[in-house]
């Protein structure tokens, strides 16, 4: 099982009393006796000692801790002193039934925004998309506002990649490649409009999905589905562009914020009793009663941090409104119906398994997003600077999902320092203990290192990252550092026990090429991945983690949500035949300035045509979009069919060929097809022994 956690829990009294892992940072530190009175905000036992809870709780040093860590508490391999190449290696072959694939998301891919009775989603109001009319909608006159918070103004989801029409090419194009599973998500207002069951299901889109999984079995593709990337129904959510409306009022819809009492600055959320929890329920069961015969794997959500954390406060992801705004409440009120929501889906999940409507052999999980967080030193303080920054993110959601020890909670990192935290009660821990997931869903990116006290204060928040020596993609965020992936694999088999299966379902490197035959060469990403795979077998052939299966992100360049389509995380460059699309944003859309809650101002000439890629909304130029292979993912295919580690140096010297254009038509001279013969079959080399 999992390492003894230095916050662990496990219920030793009534609710409210500390839990075994806060007695075993207790007892580490044993003058600050025994429990501490439950704090209203901290959700458990605070020390007794002053500023408890609070910023500087903890021990001196190390806040969040009752006892400075040590090296020896950290992670391995690689104390301080990491590879700086990773030069090619005999073939390392992978277990059996290990999964490959690649992945999408709805709303960065299908396009089709308002057809077919799709309802609004929070993202097209976010990205000022034309909603008027559509169901759920809070737009009620064309230009639809566009938030303050988008980085690229004017760019939406309403094209993207024309998926919705142009998915059977895309199959045919994912089987000629060789792509084993496709990890994709579904859109909940495309199947439920307005979010609300009641209201109607959109029979149209339930069967787009039902062609999607049978073209993906026909061709002998896994599907993987994720039932929640960030496309919450507009109709779960009401919000006024210049009016404030009241927190904690059941007399409108606050989605994933609802609370049921309390202060502005200690609101208690509904937990099961939200709406969206109810909601989100009916809306997997619904997914599991049409789809479960047809996929063995399922994750309920995708990146809840992000779309939580992110989603307030200016930090760029939707829905970032008012009176939801202030990042220190109501991404921790939000996180807390997202779990919950979560434990209902998988009780229904196993509830269906047990009458048989499911087949028992099916799985269920969540994905969770970490980028690895590394020591700057070997100081306590640095050590615990970066445990402390792992556990606000990943054990945010994952140590009340998976347990420490046999206990639900959150970390009591977070309980000691942060402002507001919410508590769980005694049967919302039981629930999350009787739907434990049957695998883990890890999304990781990049690495940085972290230096306590870099404000001066010592405060839990003083910490700051860096990424010295490390390469960096477009996106100003990520890192590339296949040492961190395996230190973040050891560390999740390490906490969460290592018979817990681990899916890699999430990784990628972000680029902005112009041209397909620019995009093909790809030297970043065909190194990333050949790295982070080489570490990967490390971690499982090394040091005994259970990792199942790898998902390359993603299939193509798509929308990169608020940065549009500036960043391309895509294994094939695609082609979008920017244009024009009059239900964008334009010069005349108002701008909702999200920190304030109201609207002032216009876009401009930030949302013009020309100014912003905008994939063209006419029918005939969105299907004729054309996707284009990369040199990363033409040695993935060996990697796919030989089920290894191969020598990616082919890749990394030259190509193979030239233009490998998947659509129909032509692209700049070249024949676009849905099959391609570009790279072959794996030479004998790539089977090693």
């Amino acid at each position: 099982g999992a390492r003894p956690d230095s916050r662990g829990t496990e219920p030793c009294g009534a609710e409210g009393e500390c839990d075994a892992t806060h007695l075993l940072q207790l007892a580490q530190h044993r003058e600050l006796g025994s429990c501490g009175t439950p704090g209203a905000h901290t959700g458990g036992c605070v020390p007794h000692e002053p500023g408890c809870p609070g910023p500087t709780c903890g021990a001196p040093g190390c806040p969040g801790f009752l006892k400075c860590p040590g090296e020896d508490e950290f992670p391995l391999p690689y104390r301080g002193k990491y590879p700086h190449e990773y030069p090619a290696v005999a073939t390392r072959h992978f277990p059996k039934d290990f999964k490959w694939g690649l992945g999408t998301a709805s709303y960065q891919i299908e396009g089709a925004y308002k057809e077919d009775g799709r309802g609004a989603s929070i993202w097209d109001t976010f990205s000022g998309a034309d909603t008027v009319g559509m169901p759920g909608s809070v737009c009620k006159g064309k230009p639809c506002p566009v938030s303050s918070v988008m980085g690229i103004k004017g760019a939406t989801g309403n094209v993207a990649n024309d998926f919705y029409h142009k998915y059977k090419q895309d199959v045919a194009m994912m089987a000629s490649m060789g792509v084993k599973s496709y990890r994709f998500s579904i859109a909940w207002p495309r199947i439920i409009p307005t979010g609300v069951k009641a209201d109607g299901i959109n029979q149209k889109g339930v069967q787009f999905y039902h062609d999607v999984i049978d073209e993906l079995v026909k061709h002998k593709i896994e599907p993987m589905v994720t039932m929640y990337h960030w496309d919450l129904p507009q109709g779960l959510l009401d919000f006024e562009w210049s009016e404030k409306i009241p927190t904690c009022d059941p007399k409108y819809k606050q989605g994933w914020f609802e609370c049921q009492e309390g202060s502005s600055d200690n609101p208690q959320p509904s937990g099961v009793d939200a709406l969206v929890v109810t909601e989100f329920a009916n809306y997997a069961k619904v997914l599991f009663q049409e789809y479960g015969q047809k996929v063995k794997y399922w994750f309920t959500f995708n990146e809840a941090w992000t779309f939580t954390y992110l989603g307030s406060d200016g930090r760029g992801k939707a829905p970032n409104v008012q009176p939801w705004y202030d990042g220190s409440i109501w991404p921790y009120v939000a996180g807390h119906n997202v779990i919950i929501a979560h434990a209902e889906a998988v009780r229904i999940f196993r509830k269906m398994q047990t009458k048989g409507k499911l087949p028992s052999d099916h799985l269920i999980s969540i994905t969770n997003n970490q980028d690895w967080r590394e020591p700057k030193s070997s100081s306590p303080e640095d050590i615990a600077a970066a445990e402390y920054a792992l556990e606000g993110q990943l054990a945010w959601f994952c140590d009340p999902i998976f347990g420490v020890n046999g206990v639900h909670d959150y970390p009591w990192s977070m309980k000691m320092t942060y402002p507001y935290m919410p508590n769980f009660t005694a049967s919302e821990k039981a629930l999350l203990r009787a739907n434990r997931p049957d695998l883990f869903g890890l999304n990781h990116y990049g690495t940085g290192f972290v230096q306590f006290n870099c404000s001066g204060d010592g405060t839990a928040s003083s910490s700051c990252t860096s990424e010295d020596g490390l390469v960096q993609a477009v996106s100003v965020w990520l890192y590339q550092a296949a040492w961190g992936f395996r230190k973040l694999l050891n560390w999740v088999g390490d906490r969460y026990g290592k018979d817990l299966a681990i899916m890699g379902t999430e990784s990628g490197w972000s680029d902005n090429t112009i041209s397909a035959q620019q995009a093909k060469y790809d030297v970043g990403r065909t190194m990333y991945y050949h790295s982070y795979i080489h570490e990967m077998w490390n971690a499982i052939n090394v040091d005994g983690v259970n990792v199942v299966g790898f998902m390359a992100w993603s299939l193509m360049d798509n929308y990169e949500w608020e940065r549009g389509y500036a960043e391309r995380f895509g294994c094939l460059w695609n082609d979008f035949n920017f244009g024009s699309d009059p239900d964008s944003p334009d010069a005349s859309s108002p701008v909702y300035e999200a920190k304030q809650g109201v609207v002032n101002g216009v876009c401009g000439v930030a949302c013009t045509d020309s100014n912003v890629g905008k994939p063209a909304s006419s029918a005939s130029k969105a299907y004729g979009q054309t996707r284009h292979a990369k040199n990363s993912v033409l040695w993935l295919q060996w990697v796919w069919e030989t089920n290894s580690l191969v020598d990616a140096n082919r890749f990394l010297a030259s190509t193979i060929g030239g233009d490998v254009c998947y659509g129909e038509g032509e692209h700049n001279g070249v024949a676009c097809r849905l099959n391609s013969s570009v790279p072959g079959p794996a030479p004998a080399w790539a089977w090693g022994p």
